[in-house]
């Protein structure tokens, strides 16, 4: 006789399903190479090789002179401008042509000049009469002209402004700017030695600009005045 077995129920009720958590490699950070050192970093300067080398490579990077700058060509229709450059001239350069161009500038005027004088000093001063009563200061105005000859002149400072006066009303507009202005009047300090010293070196430089300009030193009003 045969006998049939059956699966026995299970004692207990089965269990829920749960969802699977992937799990990963571990991971391990790199360590640092200088994580278990207690000394302090240190920079060690760069060579002195170096540092021309980085030098001379940075005046590489800018452009020289004799580089050409490009040009953009102007829009049509419009007329062209001409392209300014800038100028890298030395200062020995802008000092040699100043020279020069000075040197043409004296020997083309040189020779149109027809002032006669060729030197021009105020030497010294001296006092007229009594400080109490009229008293004056006379200063010595001494020309040598173009053949040598020495020409002394005594003339107060109320000359001085005489000449300056009839320079400014004679001659043409065009000259006006090359009169200097005459030294400052001083009623308090006339008679002190310092303030003729002063003074007498003003009117030597004043009237030297204008004898020897080579236009207003021709002049008819410097002529008359000489001869007063």
């Amino acid at each position: 006789m045969s006998t049939v077995s059956t699966p026995s129920s299970p004692s207990s009720p089965s269990s829920p399903l749960l969802p699977c958590t992937p799990t990963f490699p571990e991971y391990s950070a790199p360590s640092h190479p200088f994580q278990n050192t207690n000394e302090l970093i240190t920079v060690i300067p760069k060579s002195t090789s170096d540092l021309i080398t980085e030098e001379s490579q940075l005046y590489d990077e800018f452009p020289s002179d004799d580089e050409s700058t490009p040009v953009t060509p102007p829009a049509m229709g419009r007329p062209s401008k001409p392209v300014r450059r800038k100028s890298h001239h030395s200062r020995a350069s802008v000092d040699s042509r100043s020279v020069f161009s000075n040197d043409i500038f004296l020997s083309n005027n040189l020779g149109e000049s027809r002032a006669f004088a060729r030197r021009v000093t105020v030497p010294g001063w001296t006092s007229v009469g009594d400080k109490l009563g009229a008293a004056y200061i006379v200063y010595d105005c001494a020309i040598v002209t173009k053949d040598g000859t020495t020409i002394h002149a005594l003339k107060r400072y109320s000359a001085f402004e005489q000449l300056h006066t009839s320079l400014m009303l004679s001659l043409p507009r065009y000259l006006l700017p090359q009169i200097p202005r005459l030294p400052p009047k001083s009623a308090l300090s006339r008679y002190r030695p310092s303030f003729l010293a002063r003074r007498r070196r003003n009117l030597e430089q004043w009237l030297s600009a204008i004898l020897l300009h080579p236009e207003v030193g021709a002049s008819k009003a410097v002529r008359v005045w000489l001869m007063e």
